[in-house]
């Protein structure tokens, strides 16, 4: 191929190396010159910044034909293990000498990872080392399956190259590590600009997992390399690689223009890297080995500025060493590092550290406060052993620091002093004292600033006597200042005389004696008042014997008790037992209805054992109380459990299960105490939410209050078991219909159980327990079932199909009923929205509930709140709009609902903006919306910032087409500007298109959260 042909095919498509103004600069150098003129390259890289640089170069080398397929990156799998056998690659002449190019760069950059990992992006590091290899053996790899050299057997340049490789692939998996946050950055597509380096989201991770499979060959091919005692390394230079001519019929290098290099500078690289890399996976020990080593050869060498190879700066390596706890002469360690030390060795000298630090000011403040409060925590939870008055010695040190940096003092250091007494003022003077000589004039003045406040405000005695004792602080005050210091110490030592001190005056004491009536007053509100059970058993025992007028429960009018406590309370023995069992089961039931579950059952507990020692007297009514009692226990553990949900690990879940199972056996057995039906209806609600569904299922239904939960928890079952109902579930369908529909006036059919569902005080218990379930409902499936219901009863009795409720398994539930308008659409709706905030309020990620809450917004009319949690579906199914929104669970229906909702709220441009979300994209709605949006109520900006979101180029042709009609040139220009970025990336493959499209979805949907949700 002669120079013309290669001038031809380049200008075909000629690309700038960096994109700019036109007309092109004379200085300027097209790609395919350094082709055509070898000794460009080499003129061009030797100036003092060259530009383009070395690694764009290399990315322009590599990218100009990345739509041909023999320059793609390829992974080989690395769960299959399989490596294919070579084969070698027909390439022109002309990507021949694109590579040979990269590579002639990359050794003018002397091979230096640090540069080739910042600057070029993974796959583009990838494809250099295939190349290299490829062109030093003679071998077509694909990373990482890079087969296994002898390192006794190979020539120089393999050796170098296969080095050169392990040394990457490690290097690779800690670049990722310590640089996770600035790689996503590569993400951001801006079109039009840098797409050779666009990395599409998910690549980099998939190549490092592809890596990381493969990492214990490249660890141990390094060490075999740190091993062997008869190497000769040897670097590829520039003048290695020999570019092709039109007469070039194979690929031909001069290894003889190879440069020989120290072993040890060879092998202090590798140490380096491995140390690096063993730090990473916290194996310390074999860090610590490799990083000695790496430091001996490292001060060992001579001359840094001659280091071929070697490129370990001497900052990094001391870090690395200080991080393996390996010495480093010369090498100061920070106070901020020997604090970390200390506090891991158990804070060993800690106060020298921190006395030390007041001079200095070096480590953050937030880390001393940090130390301070977890010496605090640790000591009260006795997590740590620590000496007695370490705690207040770190207090006045970090005082005295916050002093000296003028800062404002948050936190009771005063009061920790005064409650320390003499001891406290004693530690503040000698945390003082060590930097008293050692400070500026404007820390003095901050010193005597606080020392005043103290000793006018404070009340600790002995500030002002310590000041005066010591000439050093007497220095820091004026003659103004001292006099008023000298007040305060002869306040502090004025002595009073004893007659001042003493109550015995000589004067006989006069006796006054309270009416009975306001003793027993203010017994009475001092029994309103506490909730201890041993000063409330004192109260009683001195009410007791008192003459009342009235029974002690009507002491307070909001004593009052359930119907079959209060019952059994009063059929016992008029005496203490009686009022002590009334009071505590009142105080009891006001300290749960206050959230303190603690405290109630504290009083039960104590209520229960004082019982059973009364109960030895075979009184059957005591014996009664102890089991009712025992329940009122169960009762409030259970609105314990159901109040701190989802965090059931605060109490015994399975006792309580055991328990509640108990309690509702009580009802079969007829010989037995029967619990009170609230108590009945929580054991119930709780074995739902406990997922008991084979034990509620197999109870005899006898009871309303039990039907629901067995009707719910065989639909439970079924979904659970079989993944869908097996067969349609009756009972819970129409025990709901009982509850809302015309049945409450109407005699019913017996249901299957045997109970009847007539009118009446059947069917009232039916609405009642159906009610009570629904608020007290916490599993995740049988919220998921009852909702369905609800949705289903409502789509129902709408019948409407552009205003249907969509969630999951509403096909377990028929499409009719009959006499639908009998039923109150209205209370069902009102259920559902209750139900379903409540739901949400213990699963807030829920994406089929949020998409259902967003429906039921939209037919209710309330399209603001509609936008708002399909958003937050939206956002959860997106994790947070990192990921393209998955089409099983948002679905074009929503986003027609929220083109509805933003049309409503005439926000039309962000409607015509989600037409383009659709799968087909309706052009007739967008062109309507696009042709609204003079009505639009979006601020201008906001508008503007839309425009950027849309990637399809009907819509914005449509838009262009608009404005030039209306002479909008504005939002003309703007169109354009859009549409020219979009064309501009035309060549782009399906991939990069569709990545830059998610792109501009999740800002869209960003901007709209940020309008409906935050």
């Amino acid at each position: 191929m002669g120079c013309t042909d290669i001038r031809k095919n380049a200008m075909m498509d000629v690309d700038l190396l960096r994109p700019g103004t036109v007309p092109i600069s004379p200085d300027t150098i097209l790609w395919f010159e350094f082709l055509l003129n070898p000794s460009l390259l080499q003129q061009h890289l030797s100036k003092p910044s060259p530009d383009p640089s070395a690694t764009d170069l290399i990315i322009k080398f590599m990218t100009i034909n990345s739509e041909q397929k023999d320059n793609e990156v390829k992974i080989v799998d690395a769960e299959t293990n399989e490596t294919k056998p070579n084969t070698t690659h027909k390439w022109s002449h002309r990507n021949l000498a694109l590579k040979i190019l990269s590579l002639r760069v990359a050794a003018h950059l002397k091979w230096d990872l640090d540069v080739l990992e910042r600057k070029l992006p993974l796959p583009i590091q990838m494809t250099l080392l295939q190349d290299l290899i490829y062109v030093t053996s003679d071998m077509t790899v694909e990373i990482p399956a890079v087969p296994e050299f002898s390192i006794h057997a190979i020539s120089d340049q393999v050796l170098f190259t296969v080095v050169l490789y392990h040394r990457w692939h490690i290097r690779a998996i800690t670049y990722r590590a310590l640089n996770n946050k600035q790689l996503k950055q590569q993400f951001l597509h801006i079109p039009g600009i840098q797409e050779s380096t666009y990395v599409p989201p998910g690549m980099v991770d998939d190549i490092i997992r592809k890596l990381e499979a493969h990492l214990p060959t490249s660890v141990n091919v390094l060490n075999n390399v740190l091993e062997a005692t008869e190497l000769s390394p040897k670097i590829l230079s520039f003048d290695t690689f020999q570019m092709l001519t039109e007469d070039s019929t194979e690929i031909k290098q001069n290894w003889e223009n190879m440069f020989p290099t120290d072993i040890e500078e060879f092998k202090c690289q590798i140490h380096y890297d491995l140390a690096k890399f063993h730090l990473l996976k916290e194996e310390y020990e074999i860090a610590k080995r490799h990083i000695i080593q790496a430091k001996e050869l490292f001060y060992r060498l001579k001359n840094p500025e001659n280091w071929l190879y070697c490129k370990v700066q001497k900052e990094f390596l001391d870090g690395c060493c200080l991080a393996c706890e390996v010495s480093v002469e010369g090498v100061t360690v920070s106070l901020t590092q020997q604090l970390q030390a200390s506090i891991k060795d158990q804070y060993t000298n800690i106060l020298q550290i921190l006395q030390a630090d007041n001079v200095t000011r070096e480590i953050p403040q937030v880390y001393r406060d940090n130390l301070e409060l977890d010496i605090q925590g640790g000591s009260v939870n006795r997590k740590i052993v620590v000496a007695r008055d370490l705690l207040l010695q770190i207090q006045c040190l970090n005082l005295v620091r916050k002093i000296l940096d003028g800062s404002i003092i948050l936190g009771d250091y005063v009061t920790e002093i005064r409650a320390a007494g003499p001891k406290g003022v004693d530690v503040f003077f000698w945390a003082l004292s060590n930097v008293l000589e050692k400070t500026s004039t404007i820390d003095r003045k901050r010193i005597s600033h606080f020392l005043l406040y103290l000793v006018h405000t404070s009340d600790i005695d002995g500030i002002a006597s310590k000041v005066l004792e010591d000439s050093a602080y007497v220095a820091l005050f004026n003659e103004k200042e001292l006099g008023e210091i000298r007040k305060s110490v002869a306040v502090e030592e004025l002595e009073l005389p004893d007659l001042l001190l003493k109550n015995d005056w000589s004067i006989p004491l006069v006796t006054f004696t309270k009416s009975t009536r306001v003793e027993m007053f203010e017994l009475e509100q001092k029994l309103i008042q506490t909730y201890n059970t041993v000063e409330i058993h004192e109260i009683l025992m001195h009410l007791d014997g008192k003459h009342r007028m009235k029974p002690l429960w009507h002491v307070n009018s909001c004593w009052e008790l359930p119907i079959p406590l209060q019952s059994v309370v009063m059929s016992l023995p008029r005496g203490f037992l009686q009022d002590y069992s009334y009071v505590l089961l009142a105080k009891s039931r006001e300290l749960a209805m206050s959230n303190d579950f603690e405290g109630s059952i504290e009083i039960l507990t104590v209520l229960e054992k004082e019982a059973q020692q009364h109960s030895q007297t075979g009184n059957t009514l005591i014996f009664k109380l102890c089991k009712l009692v025992n329940w009122e226990c169960l009762l409030v553990e259970i609105w314990r459990c159901l109040h701190a949900w989802p965090a059931t690990n605060i109490c015994d879940t399975q006792s309580l299960v055991t328990r509640s199972k108990q309690c509702l056996g009580a009802l079969q057995a007829t010989d037995q105490v029967i619990p009170r039906q609230e108590i009945i209806e929580y054991c119930t609600v709780f074995l739902l939410n406990m997922a008991e569904w084979d034990y509620l299922t197999s109870l005899e239904k006898r009871w309303s209050y039990t039907e629901f939960a067995a009707a719910i928890s065989s639909v439970c079952q079924d979904i659970v078991k079989y993944k869908s109902g097996r067969k349609f579930p009756r009972e819970a369908w129409d025990m709901v219909l009982a509850a809302f529909g015309p049945s409450r006036d109407q005699p019913q059919k017996r249901s299957n159980s045997g109970s009847s569902g007539t009118s009446g005080s059947a069917t009232r218990d039916v609405i009642a327990s159906i009610g009570n379930t629904l608020g007290r409902l916490r599993e995740p499936m049988v919220l998921t079932v009852v909702i369905s219901l609800l949705a289903r009863l409502r789509n129902v009795l709408r019948d409407e199909s552009s205003l249907e409720l969509h969630t999951q398994y509403l096909s377990l539930w028929p499409a009719g009923v009959p006499n639908a308008n009998s039923y109150n659409i209205r209370t069902i709706g009102e259920l559902l929205f209750q139900l379903l905030t409540q739901a949400l309020k213990y699963y807030p990620s829920n994406v089929p509930w949020l998409r259902l809450m967003g429906d039921l917004n939209f037919v209710l009319g309330y399209y603001e709140s509609a936008m708002k949690y399909y958003l937050e579906a939206i956002m959860v199914a997106s994790d947070l709009f990192s990921q393209p929104v998955p089409r099983s669970q948002i679905d074009d229906l929503v986003y027609r609902r929220m083109i509805k909702c933003c049309a409503h709220l005439q926000c039309y441009t962000q409607a015509a903006v989600l037409c383009q979300f659709l799968e087909d994209v309706d052009y007739s709605l967008a062109f309507k919306m696009a042709a609204s949006d003079q009505k639009s109520c979006a601020p201008a900006d906001a508008m503007d910032a839309y425009y950027h979101c849309i990637w399809d180029t009907t819509i914005l042709e449509y838009l262009i087409h608009l404005h030039t009609k209306r002479g909008e040139h504005h939002r003309k220009q703007l169109a354009i500007k859009v549409i020219g970025l979009l064309e501009l990336n035309s060549n782009n493959n399906e991939e990069i298109q569709r990545e830059a499209a998610n792109i501009r979805k999740a800002k869209f949907l960003r901007a709209l959260a940020k309008q409906y949700v935050y």
